[in-house]
Parts: C-alpha cells; sequence; structure tokens
C-alpha cells in the first residue's frame, strides 16, 4: 500500500518517501498536540524530547547497531523516564512545575549530547548519523519508518478516540472527572504515553530539540478557528501533515535541515491564524473593539 502511494506522487522516490514519511509524522504529532498545549503540558513535551536523546544513545551502545526500533524503544523509555522524573520532583521535591521541567531538560539534554559525542569519539561505523536525532534526519526515511510511524501512530488516534469523552473531561473540568470515579492518575499516565509516542515519532523528523514546537504549533493554529476539541483535534492533525509534507519538500529542495523548516513554517501558520482568524484573531478582536466604541 505504501509503495503505491509513494508511486503515485509526481515526485522522484526519495522526495516521495520524505513528504509522505513527514506527514504522517505531521498528522499525529498534531492530533496529540491538544493533550500537552490543553492541559498546559507544551514545555513537559520538551523536557521529553530532550530525553530521547539519551535514549537514543544507551540504546545504541548496548546494542552496537542503528536498528530503527531499537533506537525508538530507547527513546521512548527514556521519555517516560523524563516524564516520571517530572512528576517526583513536583510532588516529592516539592518544586514548582517550570522548575522541575528545566531541571530534567537540561540533565537530559546534557547527559545525551555526552553520551552521543562519545559514541562519534568511536570507530564503529554504524554511529555515524546519530547526531542527526538532535536536528532531525528526513533524508534518511525509508518506507519501513512509514509503516512504524502509521502503525503506532494509529493506535495512539485509536486510544484518543475511544477514550475521548474521558481526556474532554479531564482537559477541561479535571474535577468531574475524579468526583464520577475515573482514576486521574490512569488518565495522566495515558495521556503522558501518547505524548511520549508523538514525541518518539516526531524525534527523528524534526529532531529533539524542535519537537515541541511540532506538538504545540499545529494546537495555536487550529484553535484560532475552532472551540470544539473534536474539530480541534482533526484540524491540528492536518495543520500538522501540511506543514511536514511542505516542509519535507523544501528542505529538500533547498538543501537545508528539514526540522527547522517543518517548525518554522508550522510557526508562521500559527503567527498568521493568531494574526488573521476570522473570529479569534488579533485584528478581529480589534475591530471588534472599535465597534463598541463607535455604539457607546
Amino acid at each position: 500500500m505504501i509503495e503505491r502511494l509513494l508511486s503515485a506522487l509526481p515526485l522522484s522516490y526519495p522526495d516521495a518517501v520524505v513528504v509522505v514519511g513527514t506527514a504522517v509524522v505531521g498528522f499525529v504529532a498534531g492530533a496529540l498536540g491538544p493533550l500537552a498545549v490543553l492541559r498546559r503540558r507544551s514545555m513537559f513535551g520538551d523536557a521529553m524530547s530532550h530525553g530521547t536523546l539519551t535514549g537514543v544513545a544507551v540504546a545504541f551502545l548496548a546494542t552496537g547497531a542503528k536498528v530503527p526500533e531499537t533506537l525508538l524503544l530507547g527513546a521512548t523509555i527514556s521519555a517516560a523516564l523524563a516524564a516520571f522524573a517530572m512528576i517526583a520532583l513536583e510532588r516529592t521535591g516539592r518544586l514548582r512545575p517550570d522548575a522541575a521541567i528545566g531541571v530534567v531538560l537540561s540533565v537530559s539534554l546534557a547527559l545525551g549530547i555526552v553520551l552521543i559525542t562519545h559514541i562519534s569519539a568511536t570507530e564503529n561505523s554504524q554511529q555515524s548519523g546519530l547526531t542527526g536525532y538532535l536536528l532531525g534526519q528526513t533524508a534518511g526515511m525509508s518506507e519501513r519508518d512509514i509503516a512504524i510511524a502509521l502503525v503506532l501512530g494509529a493506535v495512539a488516534l485509536a486510544a484518543v478516540t475511544v477514550g475521548f469523552r474521558v481526556l474532554r473531561s479531564a482537559t477541561f473540568d479535571p474535577g468531574f472527572t475524579a468526583v464520577v470515579g475515573v482514576p486521574t492518575w490512569a488518565v495522566d499516565a495515558a495521556s503522558t504515553g501518547l505524548l511520549a509516542l508523538a514525541v518518539v515519532l516526531g524525534v527523528r523528523t524534526v529532531g529533539a530539540i524542535l519537537m515541541v514546537a511540532l506538538l504545540v504549533a499545529p494546537v495555536v493554529a487550529a484553535r484560532q478557528v475552532t472551540k470544539r476539541l473534536s474539530t480541534l483535534v482533526p484540524l491540528s492533525g492536518l495543520m500538522g501533515a501540511v506543514c511536514g509534507a511542505l516542509g519535507g519538500v523544501l528542505s529538500g529542495h533547498a538543501e537545508l535541515p528539514a526540522g527547522p523548516v517543518i517548525v518554522l513554517l508550522a510557526t508562521g501558520i500559527a503567527l498568521v491564524s493568531v494574526v488573521f482568524a476570522p473570529h479569534r484573531g488579533v485584528l478581529a478582536r480589534v475591530r471588534k473593539a472599535h465597534r463598541k466604541e463607535r455604539s457607546a
């Protein structure tokens, strides 16, 4: 199926792989982004994405091979550990959330860079390309990467669909969710797991440093045109997919790193939406304010 889709696109095979791969990753990240943004956990996702770098390095040191599934497993485990560390620092260390995020983010990134630098100094030929996890490496994507992203993304989106009512309730009214008997820790664990999945899928595309932008920017843009979560999730996913595909094509033709290009596109769309959105944009609010002044 993937091969047929790639051959149907009016692009060369490498460009088609990049476009489809970045579109899938962008859609998954955009659709799961509301779990971070609406629950005020945007920087939570940032720390998790930085934590993946350590997991990638440890997985390579443990196996000595650059197998994508193994590296993704290591990234998932380290992202989850980063999340648990932040929660533990908040609850047992009595740190403010921003302080806990700052500590975990800086330690994770520093440890990841140290390990990647150490690996790069070895003579193992398999280590080439690991540094690409910092800023992404879309040029190295393959049909296998697309298949992995499709399977894991489908699982994550199915989980969101099945648990949509609980997630919506926990997002906008966590007190009511607890009163009706839904364990808040279970909802938090599920949300954190889904965010970790989105982060891990996107790290190879836009890199650990920029991944949070792919989670946040599409949600910011989509939120300016809808208030309904049931519309926000697919719309944010669609914006993420468009940014991913366009960024993949533009970066290939301009010979620029894809991660920053995708993030700049997503940020640009978010800024345009914030300014020009029909009802919630800055210009729309200014017009409403002028009308009120005139009618007063």
